[in-house]
């Protein structure tokens, strides 16, 4: 696994955390917002009941057991120095307000809390509107010898309540967000933790690459230079000319490979010239399909390429016709038996789309998910190095773009490969 991928899954480990992690803390924070909101709901209930129930004891019968007696002392919770607190009304059975702060309940309140205590139950808490405004209410039934004689009814203010819930919700909600970036960071730092060894181990692999490619260079050089001169100098009839020959082809497949072992530790090291410029796409694919026009034909396909008209990229030229050769080489090796090969390009929305396909066996299943893997190579194919479809993708990815390997149609397995990239954007 190179560096890129080890980030790659570096940032898809960190996210999968981070979206559980979102999951669960929304959860118990949404769980924590509702409790707060029940307990205090309950808590104004319950000032309200105790506040009912006590000022009970200021209005009651007298003397003649069915007349209304309100005390009204100072201190009391209807005179005039009422006591702090929830405001408390006096309702008599023809609904009006005969005791308590004015404004505290209107007549349309007044006769909805009588009319809640008429069945003799006790206590009564309900929500309600006074004066357009929502309130809750608890009312207490005063009784005299021939029944109900009036409702003793406290009221609150829901304004209050909720916004000591908004507040609540606000803090959980402020906690919830700090807690869950304290995670993302958490997992990132664990997911780096975890990665480590592996990310050492692309870091010697690529180190590795560079130095054995830097190391067979010049011996490969040498073999290949040694077998061509033996065969200028007795010939591929020769003797050894059937050897020569092999160790000939060996040699410039070596070559290959080494070429390509350094060129994916540049780019996994970031060390490759890398200079973006405006580039015509659609002339570099030109050029690429020219250079490979015979060698198709050789191996008994037809190369061909379908453009859209003029499409500019920034990229490094380079690099890009690397990528696409690759792509073009992977499929005469792979692809040639069904006797066409297309180069396709076209724009979708901001992105220039090239289409490699072939129309030969195309990529078993079991190996799709292996075809970017380094040194990779399907089973039984001739020649490669393994290295093609590893750097291509890496080109793509230095470019901001994707490569990726399509499904096939049902009717045509062969492969298809697209490569997107960013359009050039006029400054």
């Amino acid at each position: 696994m190179s560096g890129a991928d080890l980030r790659r899954l570096r940032r898809r480990l960190t996210a999968s955390y981070a979206a559980v992690s979102l999951v669960v803390l929304v959860v118990l924070a949404v769980v924590a917002i509702l409790q707060a909101a029940d307990r205090r709901h309950e808590e104004l209930d319950r000032l309200l009941e105790r506040t009912a129930l006590a000022a009970d004891g200021y209005a009651y019968p007298e003397g003649d057991p069915s007349r209304l007696v309100v005390d009204r002392q100072p201190d009391g919770y209807f005179g005039p120095d009422r006591r702090p607190g929830s405001p408390v009304v006096v309702v008599d059975l023809s609904g009006r307000v005969v005791a308590g702060p004015r404004g505290a309940l209107d007549a349309a309140a007044a006769r909805r809390a009588l009319g809640r205590v008429r069945d003799g139950r006790l206590l009564r808490l309900a929500d309600d509107v006074v004066d357009g405004e929502d309130v809750r209410v608890a009312a207490s039934p005063l009784s005299g010898s021939d029944g109900l004689l009036a409702a003793i009814v406290a009221v609150e203010p829901l304004s209050d309540a909720r916004g000591d819930n908004r507040a609540t919700a606000l803090r959980i909600a402020l906690g919830t967000l700090g807690l869950w970036l304290l995670t993302v960071a958490a997992g990132w730092l664990l997911a780096g933790r975890a990665l480590r060894p592996a990310r050492l181990g692309a870091a010697r692999e690529e180190a590795f690459l560079a130095d054995a490619a830097h190391e067979l260079r010049t011996p490969v050089a040498v073999i290949r230079a040694r077998a061509e001169q033996a065969l200028r100098e007795q010939g591929e009839d020769g003797p050894a000319g059937e050897a020569l020959l092999a160790i000939e082809r060996a040699a410039e497949r070596a070559s290959g490979t080494i070429a390509d072992m350094l060129e994916l530790a540049r780019l996994d090291a970031r060390r490759a010239r890398f200079e973006r410029e405006p580039l015509r796409l659609d002339l570099l694919l030109e050029q690429v399909v020219e250079e490979h026009v015979e060698r198709a034909a050789g191996a008994g396909a037809e190369l061909r390429l379908e453009t859209t008209g003029e499409v500019v990229v920034e990229a490094d030229e380079r690099l890009l016709g690397r990528a696409v050769a690759n792509l073009v080489e992977n499929a005469i090796r792979y692809g040639a038996v069904g006797g066409r090969i297309e180069v396709g390009l076209a724009v979708q929305g901001e992105q220039a789309v090239v289409e490699v396909r072939d129309h030969g066996p195309g990529v078993p299943p079991a190996q799709h998910a292996a075809v970017f893997d380094r040194f990779h190579r399907a089973s039984g194919a001739p020649g490669g190095s393994g290295l093609g479809l590893p750097i291509a993708r890496l080109v793509a990815e230095a470019h901001d773009g994707t490569l990726e390997l399509l499904p096939p149609d049902e009717a045509d397995p062969g492969a298809r490969f697209r490569l997107g990239l960013p359009l050039h954007q006029a400054r």
